[in-house]
């Protein structure tokens, strides 16, 4: 065969580009081998966060594989759960993955016309201008700030934006602020931080319908309290009664259900006091050293005002508080009796929901059985654990428009008249915004809440949305309330950015959780602490300088600094050296575990929380901060807001009028709390209870389909909505269960399933908020008003049932 020159180097180059070819596939292989064992073994990385789901504040241990989520667990070292996790936490997958999540910022095209996709700068743009031109035309007042369900430093940062920007309208919509003290709990004691349940360490619990073992303060930290409360090795099992209209979980769990009439919780409590200082069980030590207004007594004008003990005495017989609450007189004795005579003991008058119209008198009448008892500032009773030792800020430096602006009063009146002791009346928000008064509302920021759907007021904030000029919205979803903004700026969900928790309102211990993000943001949203750091540096000027830092990151490192210098409490570990640590630093000794902050900021980061298992007990004294330096009966407090506001604007004053008027006497400031009159029935002959589930989380839930997918044991129920209805009642309106029924009350109607319960009484019928797909409960509730927390009345409203 004769081979050419130019055969040559044909098969020559044919031969060498196989070669390569051959090379080049060879080398392809083996990045795919070496994709497909990365791909097999991926980097695992645990990465440690914070629940959001409800107010526990449980602490999470996110599974990250090659920097994406994969699962979720409890972090075993984090003080408050210990590595356990209620159902509500696993949800937060799904917030994370929801396919229908904004994926980054949007607009209006012109006048509230349809969404469009824009860039954060042009967002930032749209938002700082519209502030900077309020602002400048001094109408920083008319905007405001709606923040829902979240604390720590997110609530400090907005709140020092405002303040530093010159608008009083941060206002909080919120029903249970576990951060703060409740206002019983503040006139009769004069505390300014919450106070602390001991359950772990009670013998005898008394709770008015806090759904402990639910959706509580933290279900998760109360269960294991709970187990220690029934352990039996080493002391007497506990005993727990739980007063409550419905045999909830958490009244199954109880030694004794007690029913009642909804309403009525404070004149029973009356009527357990009146047992107890008729049999004489009361702590006769305590009253008399650590209490005022339990006797008679005269005043320094000479005039004399009856006693808490004579006054129960006269005014709640057995027999009327038995006739009013439903509660057999023999139950009320026992109870008594239980509570009296078992050390140590606690009763919890808590809940996130009003009691009734008279709610703050009913939650006074139920934390005056602690002071009976003796059971403030013991261990098993109620505590303060003292204030996290974090790093100070400086107050804010207010330009003239700012200071200005502030002494404009808050557009939902908190503070002043009818609210006077309401920290927020958000319940008031609609009205005051569509009559303009004080002032209008030029632009609205809203921030963790949805009050188009989960607020008892929401047809009437619909309304006053369209008359707002401006409305941005932070939520992650296009939900109700974002729907009606004119800019959505997304907030990261929970396991995409930097927080903190504090939690300082449980007993035995304060606690500071740190979390950082476990993944790199899905989508074009960012942390909304971040913006508003970035809407305060594009604002300049002063409120630059009050909030100078560049990112949330900087301003808790900058916080958590005090922690580190303190000199007491621990970043969480192993429960084995926790216990040694607790050990020394009760008899005196503690040491650091870290040379420098920065080691103490990366373990802080990596542990997720830092603890004072000692806490820092409050003596008996500083629990008693009154004009007395007791404990409060006659509430002196109470009496001087009132003549000041009597003295101010006369007796017509709106806040004397929400007490009941001045007419009242002393009843004004005593655990008063007025027996009904018996009434009929009339058009709505039942009354309507809500309740939140164990997995439903704060603020809905309805986009997490495995939370809606577990089990309302009690009625068998998943996915949808439901009404509970006595088997009794059912027989009378001819409904079955399973059935098809509308609940209707005087404001509007529902169509639900129909669930026949045993376990309430039968004129009262339960509907869970958020308890699935289907109507708004909130359809139906009466828009009335707590005077004294500025929130709706959830539980008051009367309905009827017809089959659909």
């Amino acid at each position: 065969m004769r081979v050419t020159r130019r055969g040559f180097f044909q098969a020559a180059g044919g031969t060498a580009g196989a070669a390569a070819l051959i090379r080049g596939t060879l080398a392809k292989a083996q990045q795919a081998g070496e994709d497909l064992t990365r791909w097999a073994t991926p980097e695992e990385v645990p990465v440690p966060s914070i629940c959001q789901q409800c107010p526990g504040g449980c602490g999470l241990m996110v599974r990250t594989l090659d920097g994406e989520v994969a699962g979720l667990s409890g972090n075993p070292l984090h003080p408050i759960n210990r590595g356990a996790l209620c159902p509500k936490a696993f949800g937060g997958l799904q917030l994370l993955y929801d396919p229908n999540r904004l994926k980054g910022p949007m607009a209006r095209d012109g006048e509230r016309g349809r969404f469009r996709p824009i860039g954060w700068d042009e967002a930032l743009s749209m938002l700082t201008a519209r502030l900077a031109d309020l602002r400048a035309k001094g109408l920083s007042h008319t905007v405001a700030i709606l923040g829902g369900q979240y604390r720590g430093y997110r609530d400090t940062l907005w709140k020092r934006f405002a303040e530093a920007y010159g608008t009083p309208n941060y206002i909080r919509v919120r029903c249970l602020p576990p951060e703060r003290p409740a206002l019983a709990h503040q006139l009769m004691q004069g505390v300014t931080s919450p106070l602390g349940y001991d359950l772990g360490e009670a013998h005898f619990i008394l709770s008015f319908g806090a759904g402990l073992l639910e959706a509580w303060l933290g279900p998760v930290h109360v269960s294991q309290a709970f187990a220690r409360l029934r352990r039996s090795g080493e002391r007497p099992r506990g005993r727990f009664v739980q007063v409550d209209p419905r045999r909830s979980p958490t009244a199954v769990k109880a030694d004794r259900w007690v029913p009642i009439v909804p309403g009525t919780d404070g004149i029973l409590a009356l009527g357990i006091a009146n047992a107890l200082i008729r049999e004489e069980l009361y702590d006769k030590e305590f009253i008399a050293q650590h209490t005022f207004g339990f006797e008679d007594w005269v005043d320094q004008r000479g005039a004399h005002h009856e006693g808490f003990k004579n006054f129960v005495l006269k005014e709640y017989g057995l027999l009327a508080v038995s006739a009013a609450t439903g509660v057999p007189v023999r139950t009320i004795l026992e109870v008594a009796r239980d509570l009296g005579t078992t050390k140590p003991a606690m009763v919890i008058g808590e809940r996130g929901t009003a009691y009734g119209p008279d709610d703050l008198h009913t939650r006074m009448a139920i934390h005056s059985l602690n002071a009976l008892v003796g059971s403030i500032g013991v261990r098993g009773g109620l505590l303060i654990q003292g204030e996290l030792p974090l790093s100070p800020l400086r107050p804010v430096q207010k330009d003239e428009a700012a200071a200005r602006a502030l002494e404009r009063p808050r557009i939902d009146g908190a503070g002043r008249g009818q609210y006077l002791l309401a920290s927020d009346a958000p319940q008031a928000l609609p009205e005051r915004i569509l009559s303009a008064k004080p002032y209008p509302i030029n632009a609205l920021l809203l921030f963790a809440t949805n009050p188009l759907a989960n607020h008892p007021a929401k047809e009437a904030f619909a309304k006053a949305f369209e008359g707002i000029p401006f409305i941005v919205s932070f939520s992650p979803f296009l939900d109700e309330s974002s729907s009606r903004a004119d800019l959505i700026l997304p907030d990261h969900t929970y396991l995409e950015r930097w927080q903190d928790d504090q939690v300082t309102h449980l007993a035995g211990f304060t606690c500071f959780s740190l979390a950082r993000p476990a993944t790199a943001p899905l989508h074009q949203t960012r942390n909304t602490a971040d913006v508003v750091l970035q809407i305060a540096k594009a604002l300049g000027g002063t409120i630059a300088k009050n909030v100078p830092w560049q990112k949330f990151e900087d301003f808790l490192h900058e916080r958590a600094r005090g922690l580190y210098e303190a000199g007491r409490g621990y970043v969480a570990s192993a429960p084995a050296e926790e216990s040694l640590r607790k050990i020394l630093e009760r008899q005196g000794y503690w040491t650091s575990e870290f040379k420098s902050y920065d080691e103490f900021w990366a373990a802080l980061g990596k542990r997720g929380a830092w603890w004072d298992p000692t806490g820092l007990p409050v003596s008996l004294e500083a629990l008693h901060t009154t004009p007395s330096r007791k404990f409060e009966f006659y509430a002196s407090g109470l009496k001087r807001l009132v003549d000041e506001a009597v003295k101010r604007d006369g007796t017509g004053e709106a806040f004397v009028q929400a007490l009941g008027g001045r007419d009242r006497g002393d009843l004004l400031y005593l655990p008063a709390v007025a027996i009904p009159a018996v009434r009929e029935p009339g058009a709505f002959p039942f009354r309507l209870n809500t309740y939140r589930l164990m997995s439903r989380p704060t603020g809905g839930g309805r986009n997490q389909p495995w939370l809606l997918e577990q089990p309302a044991v009690h009625v068998r129920a998943t996915w949808e909505g439901w009404v509970e209805i006595h088997p009794k009642t059912a027989a009378e309106v001819g409904v079955k269960g399973g059935d098809w029924v509308w609940v209707e009350s005087a404001k509007g109607r529902i169509r639900l399933k129909a669930k026949l319960y045993a376990g309430t009484l039968p004129y009262v019928i339960h509907i869970p908020l958020f308890g699935g797909e289907g109507p708004n409960p909130n359809d139906l509730i009466a828009n009335e008003t707590d005077p004294f927390r500025g929130f709706g009345l959830l539980n008051t409203t009367r309905v009827r049932i017809l089959k659909a």
